[in-house]
């Protein structure tokens, strides 16, 4: 049996049946990737109804592969409980995102709202995954699974640092009986009262209008930033939802709520399923369609941008534990059900600083006193229910032939327990080699750097990379042996990280993170309009700026110019001869009226808007 430990971290969530681990997967060849395990709270461990849905989320779970759904990889017995092993989105909630704006300090007489655009992105990017979860279908005999979640609220609609948007839970969705071990029973109801539809919360059956309902519920309190549906006992919120009873018009807590806006939203929460929207596709492409017209530009960029302000210190503690299950010899390894009853412990030395690198460094028995073979009393020392692994035999058969022979001869007098100790000295031994075999490895190292914006300068090591010039990602830059630092700038904008910080030399694969700067200026929209006729390129800020442009290809915007920056556009032939320069300073403009400079191949140049004309 090949051993595969779950390393688990801080418990990211709670409910009242079970709780969710940031953890870590260790593959038998050193393959590492974070997870999250969702696990049954030891009380309800035994508890077979628990362990059947448990299972049904996993087999639901695993027949859902979206963007927009929280892949589910696997279910376990681990620690005794039964577990869910998942995707890991490394971000937050979207009810801790509310929380955060609403706790946020404003002026006085001024309450935080997040940005209506971003609450139709957020809200449209759910409904597209629960239509790909409510249309799915049996990939064998091609019959509707017709998944309903029934839980849909903030807590279960996740957003990542990068602005990614997925549905997570479906612990207590419907399905056809064929695919579910356990079935909700006729007038039972499970869910959050809160976010239920009134026919839901009656009892009666729940069909793809049942989630409809509850993501209207969490689109209205997103504008409003206030609980939709609450009063001071559970009576009277089940009164509420069952008579589809509204505190106001959306207008009365958001005066940005336009009537447009507002009609969308009511359409989804109609008491009447047969008057809602027929599907969640339906729900989608009527908000992408407002959108195309009030917000065209927001992107999964500006929610990732909103969502690491806002959040700033609990992304850095995200950070902050992360880099703790890479690198501390203290986390627990949690134990599979399969396997022997041997125990080991698996310790982890931090070699890079804490940045990049995660290496076996030790391997130990665990509960066993080698004095007498009796257990010894260790409350802190984590089991994992494993024999040696295909790994072991592995290190073993790369240790010198003479320390073999060694073990060997030794291990000829021993009883089997002192066997397994052998062996597991062993795979220490070996485990040592290779660390050291790769730590001795200096080399150098091409990294394949992508940034957002594209357009930046690199430092590398405190010094300027490629002569300081502007350089266009996908870029690959070249490391030094060791450890380097790398810093990514452009004016306008900030790195909250500072630095990136990769090592060479430690025998891990690179891979460079999307880096995001994020802005700290008042940018002032600059539009070129080229009037000529031959290929040229024009260039703003020596590179901040670059586009080829054309007859066919004549106009550029140029979004991100910090306003009031004196600024200055050079405009080349193919044969790299200057045919205009002219400087331009753009104050106070917009994307709807940006500065416009005209130009053309026979250097002319022409501002018009809030600028300012230099000639050359």
């Amino acid at each position: 049996m090949s051993m595969k430990p779950y390393i688990l971290g801080q418990v990211v969530a709670r409910g009242g049946m079970a709780e969710v681990y940031r953890g870590l997967h260790v593959g038998q060849d050193g393959f590492r990737r974070l997870v999250a395990i969702k696990r049954i709270l030891p009380h309800h461990s035994q508890n077979q109804e628990f362990t059947e849905m448990f299972k049904d989320e996993a087999h639901i779970g695993q027949r859902l592969q979206h963007a927009n759904i929280v892949k589910v990889e696997g279910f376990d017995i681990i620690d005794g409980s039964a577990s869910i092993i998942m995707e890991f989105v490394d971000g937050s909630d979207l009810r801790a995102l509310l929380s955060a704006i609403e706790n946020k300090k404003q002026s006085p007489g001024k309450r935080g709202f997040l940005p209506n655009a971003l609450c139709a992105y957020i809200v449209a990017e759910a409904a597209r995954g629960l239509h790909y979860a409510h249309t799915r279908k049996d990939d064998v005999t091609g019959r509707a699974l017709n998944i309903v979640h029934r839980d849909i609220s903030p807590q279960n609609i996740l957003i990542s640092w990068e602005g990614e948007v997925k549905i997570t839970d479906f612990g207590i969705a419907a399905a056809e009986r064929d695919f579910k071990q356990t079935e909700t029973k006729a007038g039972i109801v499970k869910g959050k009262y809160s976010y239920m539809s009134p026919e839901q919360i009656s009892g009666k059956k729940c069909d793809a209008k049942t989630d409809v309902f509850a993501l209207g519920v969490v689109l209205w309190e997103m504008l409003a930033m206030r609980r939709l549906f609450t009063a001071d006992n559970e009576i009277e919120v089940i009164e509420m939802v069952r008579q589809c009873k509204l505190p106001g018009r959306l207008k009365d807590f958001n005066k940005n709520v336009t009537d447009e806006l507002e009609a969308i939203v009511l359409r989804g929460l109609t008491k009447d399923p047969r008057r809602r929207y027929e599907s969640m596709e339906s729900f989608e492409k009527t908000l992408r369609a407002y959108m195309a017209k009030e917000f065209p530009n927001t992107s999964a960029a500006d929610l990732s941008l909103f969502i690491k302000e806002f959040l700033s210190e609990k992304r850095e503690m995200a950070q902050e534990e992360m880099r703790k299950i890479l690198t501390s010899t203290q986390l627990p390894v949690a134990a599979l059900a399969s396997g022997s009853s041997r125990s080991v412990e698996i310790n982890f030395d931090d070699t890079s600083h804490g940045k990049t690198s995660f290496t076996v460094g030790k391997v130990r028995a665990a509960g066993i006193n080698p004095a007498n073979n009796a257990p010894r009393n260790n409350a802190h020392t984590p089991r994992h229910s494993q024999g040696p692994s295909h790994d072991a035999q592995q290190f073993l058969r790369t240790a010198p032939a003479k320390r073999r022979e060694t073990q060997a001869q030794a291990a000829a007098n021993l009883t089997p327990f002192y066997v397994a100790m052998a062996i597991i000295i062993a795979v220490i031994a070996g485990g040592t080699a290779l660390k050291q075999h790769r730590s001795a490895a200096k080399q150098a190292l091409t990294l394949n750097v992508r940034t957002l914006p594209p357009t930046v300068k690199i430092r590398i090591n405190e010094r300027d990379y490629a002569g300081g010039r502007y350089l266009t990602s996908p870029h690959k830059i070249k490391l030094e042996p060791g450890l380097n630092s790398i810093e990514v700038t452009r004016p306008g904008y900030y790195y909250p990280d500072q630095k990136l910080f990769i090592k060479t030399d430690d025998g891990m694969p690179k891979k460079t993170p999307l880096v995001r700067l994020i802005p700290k200026a008042t940018f002032a929209p600059v539009r070129l309009d080229y009037l000529g006729k031959d290929a040229v390129t024009a260039i703003v800020n020596d590179g901040f700026f670059r586009a080829n442009m054309s007859a066919r290809q004549n106009i550029e915007q140029i979004p991100d110019i910090a306003s009031g920056t004196p600024s200055r556009l050079v405009v080349t032939n193919q044969e790299k001869k200057v045919l205009i320069t002219c400087q331009f300073t753009p104050v106070a403009t917009t994307t709807a009226k940006p500065l416009i400079v005209k130009f053309s191949d026979a250097g002319a140049c022409d501002i018009s808007g809030p600028g300012k004309e230099v000639k050359p």
